[in-house]
């Protein structure tokens, strides 16, 4: 999936951008044997540009995500409770 989304994330539509960043910054803080995959993605795919239409919001960089995770020992971190 990881090499899927670094083939297709600047192609695919906005909301799909959006959830394959999520998905790549995810997978490289919960889960440690694919660690340094999801970093080595998270750097070749850069900033992911998502038109938010006129609110702020924009992706965060999936890279700057996995660095603050490892910053602060959360790796292999799963929440135990979910919030809905």
């Amino acid at each position: 999936m990881l090499e899927a989304v670094e083939r297709t994330i600047h192609l695919s539509p906005d909301r799909a951008k959006y959830a394959m960043n999520n998905f790549v910054s995810t997978v490289g803080v919960s889960y440690i044997p694919l660690h340094e995959k999801a970093v080595s993605v998270a750097n070749a795919i850069g900033i992911v540009d998502v038109f938010g239409g006129k609110t702020k919001c924009s992706a965060p960089v999936a890279a700057d995500e996995i660095q603050k995770a490892v910053d602060k020992g959360r790796l292999g971190f799963k929440r135990k409770n979910v919030r809905c």
